[in-house]
């Protein structure tokens, strides 16, 4: 073996031990763990920030709009539409079943009653989502992507592990914030006491997550809009977190800037993969494909053909169903 191939055979071991999310050693709740430092982080350099040399058939989702109203979409959610129902946003009561399934999804009945509300809450996020392209930089069609596959844009916890618009769980958050200075600021001061010291900690981690969490009896629709609005932001950056450490971990599987390995769409779409199915997945592929072509840039194509494991594959369908042809957005 090359002295090449074992020295980054060697850093991506050492980046399954360090940096992948759902490792115990650097996820688990109640530790302590510093925030990361790396020229990654810095937005100005940043693979994630540099909107150039984008390949014609990726524009479709790394167009940004002129306008939020570009943004708009109808689609009947079945799962926000029996979230509506069964939180009171919605009385469906002359419908079989008070408009739901057995799984808690509307039916067809329940779907017909609650779907001028359903069209309400699939929009009223996309200011928040264009705001979020000028103060973070993560793309706005990826971004209400992602929150309609994870979440139909219903902003509350799911089950006892996931929470907001993007579905967030605590080793997400913890990751996000770790390769995210910014978002573990602004976090921090948000926590009791106004800070939260050098470490990303059970009190920053469940900040966060909370702040995801906009269900509100009392409210319109039974949710804090301004708080649900305003959790894009959160999102986004969590996002923006992942991709710094997705450069990072492409740096250790090659040796090479992730500026030089893959272009601006590519490094997203491995950030997807990485959000849904963890670093190891990217950091495995990533040093395959950069070995055995021995070429650079290496193509989103090109590096999740060397992907044979079920659970990596499930993260190559979601990034690609993510980033798929959705708009009628140019070319």
């Amino acid at each position: 073996m090359g002295n090449h191939k074992f020295k980054n055979l060697c850093l991506s071991f050492l980046l399954l031990l360090i940096l992948s999310p759902s490792f115990p050693a650097s996820s688990g709740a109640g530790k302590q763990v510093a925030p990361v430092q790396s020229a990654n982080l810095i937005r100005g350099i940043s693979t994630c920030l540099n909107r150039i040399n984008i390949p014609p058939e990726e524009m479709h989702w790394v167009y940004v709009p002129f306008s939020a109203s570009e943004l708009h979409t109808e689609i009947p959610f079945l799962f926000l539409a029996g979230q509506l129902i069964t939180n009171g946003a919605v009385t469906a009561s002359q419908c079989p079943a008070g408009g739901l399934g057995a799984d808690g999804y509307a039916n067809a009945c329940g779907l017909s009653v609650a779907m001028p509300t359903v069209i309400q809450m699939q929009n009223i996020y996309d200011d928040a989502i264009m705001k979020a392209w000028t103060d973070v930089g993560v793309l706005p069609v990826m971004l209400k992507q992602l929150i309609r596959y994870e979440s139909q844009f219903w902003p509350g916890p799911y089950g006892s592990i996931h929470y907001g618009l993007g579905h967030l769980t605590y080793m997400g958050a913890q990751t996000a914030m770790l390769w995210n200075q910014n978002l573990f600021q602004e976090v921090c001061a948000l926590t009791p006491g106004g800070s939260c010291g050098q470490y990303v900690n059970d009190t920053a981690v469940f900040t966060l997550l909370n702040l995801m969490n906009a269900t509100c009896p009392t409210c319109v629709n039974k949710i804090d809009i301004p708080k649900a609005q305003q959790s894009v932001h959160y999102v986004a950056e969590s996002l923006l977190g992942y991709c710094f450490q997705t450069a990072q971990v492409i740096y250790n599987a090659t040796g090479s800037l992730s500026s030089i390995v893959v272009d601006y769409p590519t490094i997203w779409k491995l950030t997807l993969l990485s959000y849904n199915v963890g670093a190891s997945c990217v950091s495995s592929a990533v040093s395959t494909a950069y070995d055995r072509l021995d070429k650079v840039p290496l193509t989103w194509k090109e590096i999740t053909s060397y992907i044979d494991d079920d659970y990596c594959l499930r993260g190559v369908g979601y990034a690609n169903t993510i980033t798929e042809k959705f708009y009628n957005f140019p070319p």
